[in-house]
């Protein structure tokens, strides 16, 4: 058995060497240089519809370069085309299910997507792997979105526990576009609107004060206050 055992790994090594020979031959044929210039001048350049063209030869000359499907992603993330993005992310994972940057997109692109069950399974996942208080956060906001309510204020629960999260920013939309404002408010905000949607008026008024108090310009929480009086 030993000696069986010892024969396998002698070949699964000698497999790995040859697929990295093989791998290096590739990248220094004239073909693959060739489409690598042209890559690395449309990125120069800002040429996207170039640089993923040329990433897309690459990719056909090399298949077993994972950094390039990765590239490939990125690109598609970068400029919003999640569908893509979420299946180059959905190919990446089948060869990898540890690639957390390629489940942090596909988890995002689900949610843009409007898949927001599969998003909340994609966040679940990352959760825990990074058990991020961000992850977290986007966690309670699409259960609150799906009609998880008493999940998302475990969440919530959670997040308002965590010391960090009194020194986290997050970005939010507001009438003067998109700013930083302090975590704890978001969540509070959050907290306000489970509370609102369970016909929790004043446990949601209380929540929404205290976000406001935390950031006096909140108006999205400003606004989610004045609908309780409507």
């Amino acid at each position: 058995m030993k000696f069986l055992s010892r024969v396998l790994l002698l070949l699964l090594i000698s497999l790995v060497y040859s697929n990295y020979a093989n791998s290096q031959d590739i990248k220094e044929s004239p073909s693959y240089k060739q489409h690598k210039a042209a890559y690395d001048q449309a990125i120069k350049y800002a040429d996207v519809s170039v640089a993923r063209n040329s990433l897309y030869n690459l990719i056909a000359l090399d298949p077993g370069d994972e950094s390039l499907v990765d590239s490939l992603a990125y690109m598609y993330y970068e400029y919003q085309q999640f569908t893509s993005c979420l299946l180059v992310c959905l190919d990446l994972l089948k060869r990898n299910p540890e690639n957390l940057p390629a489940l942090e997109m596909s988890a995002v692109s689900y949610e843009k997507l409007g898949l927001k069950d599969k998003a909340l399974t994609s966040y679940e996942s990352i959760y825990l792997r990074n058990n991020s208080i961000y992850t977290l956060y986007r966690m309670a906001i699409l259960q609150l979105d799906l009609g998880r309510h008493t999940e998302s204020m475990t969440n919530v629960n959670i997040l308002l526990e965590k010391a960090e999260t009194k020194e986290a920013k997050v970005s939010m939309s507001t009438d003067q576009g998109t700013r930083q404002i302090s975590l704890e408010a978001a969540v509070y905000n959050l907290k306000g609107l489970i509370d609102a949607a369970q016909d929790n008026k004043e446990a949601a008024r209380t929540s929404y004060q205290q976000a406001i108090s935390l950031e006096p310009e909140f108006t999205v929480a400003k606004n989610n206050l004045a609908e309780l009086d409507k």
